[in-house]
């Protein structure tokens, strides 16, 4: 027996990669779609249990999925739940305007209320709903404050029909 005929063939051998490359990339994407899924499904305020369920996990698993992506992500949990809740709060708002604008005026104050967390989780206001401590400084500076022109000022601009 030659050497050669020991060596597999450099054809086979790279088509038998490439499959594998083919292979790992798919599980990869369907991987990424199911994380997907799970984190519109905790933000949407599933249990775990149910999210479980429907995707064919034991529960042990499920959770141990939800925090390996949240560790992928490269955020600490805290700052992954923030972000969870900023995506809840903001589907809630979607909710809570569509109901107001239909002329629901108890909607109003869900939309208030969620406006306020909303400030909360972005750093605006304090746990007490006090400002933060660097949140009117940065609102102030972002955008001039908008007034009406003082009365004498607005008899120029706009004169008195006779």
């Amino acid at each position: 027996m030659s050497e050669t005929s020991a060596q597999p063939d450099p054809q086979l051998r790279r088509a038998k990669l490439d499959r594998s490359r083919r292979q790992r990339l798919e599980a990869r994407r369907t991987k990424a779609v199911r994380n997907v899924r799970l984190f519109n499904l905790l933000k949407a305020g599933v249990p775990i249990a149910e999210i479980a369920l429907q995707e064919g996990l034991s529960v042990r698993r499920a959770r141990e999925v939800v925090q390996e992506m949240l560790e992928r992500r490269e955020v600490d949990p805290p700052a992954g739940f923030v972000q969870l809740q900023i995506g809840r709060l903001s589907d809630a708002m979607m909710v809570a305007h569509a109901a107001m604008m239909e002329g629901n005026m108890q909607a109003l104050d869900r939309v208030l209320r969620i406006v306020g967390e909303l400030d909360r989780y972005h750093g605006f206001r304090s746990e007490k709903g006090e400002p933060a401590a660097g949140a009117t400084r940065a609102l102030a500076a972002s955008a001039p404050a908008l007034a009406l022109p003082a009365p004498a000022e607005a008899a120029e601009h706009f004169p008195a029909k006779d």
